[in-house]
């Protein structure tokens, strides 16, 4: 009895490796953000608008959840970096441009005729 139930155990055991590693192998694919509009072009481009929102729906239903996460993933990074550049931008970057801070200090004066010219 016992002798039978270790064998059937074993037997189980191996079944559900054996499984397992056929499912491990099937891996999901993510697409990047341009792969996935690239596509999103090629097949949309002779649809009116109607078919577009079709489309767009339809293929929002067949995304995965991991697929839905990677592209928040993609677009949070993105953010963050358009975000970063801004804010280099801003500051002039040390690409020579002067940002102005309303004091009143620097070159204004010219030929503008600005305080103490005597115009």
């Amino acid at each position: 009895m016992k002798t039978t139930t270790i064998l059937l155990n074993s037997l189980l055991a191996l079944a559900l490796a054996g499984i397992g590693n056929a499912y491990a192998a099937e891996e999901a694919q993510v697409q990047t953000r341009e792969q996935i509009r690239a596509e999103h072009q090629a097949e949309t481009a002779g649809m009116t608008v109607q078919e577009r929102e079709q489309y767009r729906l339809q293929k929002q239903e067949e995304m995965t959840d991991e697929q839905r996460a990677a592209l928040r993933a993609e677009k949070q990074k993105a953010k963050a970096e358009q975000k970063k550049n801004k804010t280099a931008k801003q500051q002039g970057a040390g690409n020579g441009n002067m940002l102005r801070d309303g004091s009143g200090a620097g070159s204004q004066r010219g030929s503008q005729g600005g305080m103490g010219m005597g115009r």
